[in-house]
């Protein structure tokens, strides 16, 4: 049986893993297409891949990054539709904002 405390442990460096990572993403600071190796992200996170493994999990969610059979995690890339249709999205709730 997990311990309460191990369990808040581990979901809060999960979610600081999960944080740094899509701030990481959404900035550009990882790169569309770009490889999430656990090991590299395990070591410069300084967490342990339990946590990381979770983190990734709630990326895939996001559909911030894509798992790829046989070769690992990626970062997602946007198509050119999935673009304009985001543009689409995004002029439509600022014009609601502005109308607030």
């Amino acid at each position: 049986m997990v311990s309460g405390s191990h369990q808040s442990s581990s979901q809060t460096l999960s979610d600081g893993a999960f944080e740094r990572i899509q701030t990481a993403i959404v900035k550009g600071d990882i790169a569309p297409g770009t490889r999430l190796s656990e090991q590299y992200l395990s070591d410069t996170f300084g967490i342990g891949r339990g946590p990381l493994r979770e983190a990734i999990r709630r990326l895939e969610g996001r559909r911030l990054v894509v798992r790829i059979p046989h070769a690992g995690v990626r970062v997602a890339s946007l198509s050119v539709a999935e673009l304009i249709e985001l543009y689409y999205v995004r002029e439509a709730l600022e014009g609601m904002a502005c109308r607030l």
